[in-house]
């Protein structure tokens, strides 16, 4: 009896969600050395001309707060520096528009790892940070791309003397692709 009941309790939990917002999907990205829009605007940066791509997940509470995770892979689709790896962590942020079109602030902290060289034999672990402004058109109420612009930082986690060096700090650009509630 006391199983079914503990069974019971947590499926209606679920009940929970029918009103909550939230999604996820894919998304892809490119650092750039600077904002297009903006072209007079001096951002300092080191782009690398890296893309990255991954997938997250979030869901927003009824304060508009968005919590959720995110995974991704860096590449360097030139092979000028020779850079591959990948970051996981947490998607932090505040949702400041609904309706008719979604306007975000959208944070994704985390650790990985890089590898460097044309012949990937030296790497590190690392840390990433992103903080993106991101707009997003809901084509159904289950659908939305959504467009973004950013800062982005990674480098390296290393020694006492020098416990956060930062290996790439620039702009970037990307699209992400949602489904879930979204109207």
């Amino acid at each position: 009896m006391k199983k079914t009941v503990c069974i019971l309790f947590l499926f209606s939990l679920c009940l929970f969600t029918l009103s909550a917002d939230g999604g996820g999907g894919m998304f892809f990205g490119r650092q750039q050395s600077g904002y297009p829009f903006f072209e007079d605007l001096v951002v300092t940066n080191n782009s690398l001309g890296l893309t990255y791509y991954g997938g997250y997940g979030y869901g927003i509470s009824s304060g508009n707060t968005i919590t959720g995770g995110f995974g991704l892979a860096v590449t360097d689709p030139l092979n000028e520096a020779g850079i591959s790896g990948g970051f996981g962590g947490l998607m932090n942020g505040v949702r400041l528009i609904k309706r008719p079109v979604t306007l975000q602030i959208i944070n994704c902290a985390g650790l990985g790892g890089v590898s460097l060289g044309m012949n990937q034999s030296e790497g590190f672990f690392g840390f990433f940070d992103e903080l993106t402004l991101e707009l997003g058109i809901p084509l159904v109420s289950w659908f939305m791309p959504v467009f973004y612009v950013g800062y982005q930082v990674f480098g390296r986690i290393g020694t006492r003397e020098n416990l956060f060096e930062l290996y790439s700090y620039t702009p970037v650009m990307g699209i992400r692709i949602g489904w879930g509630d979204f109207l």
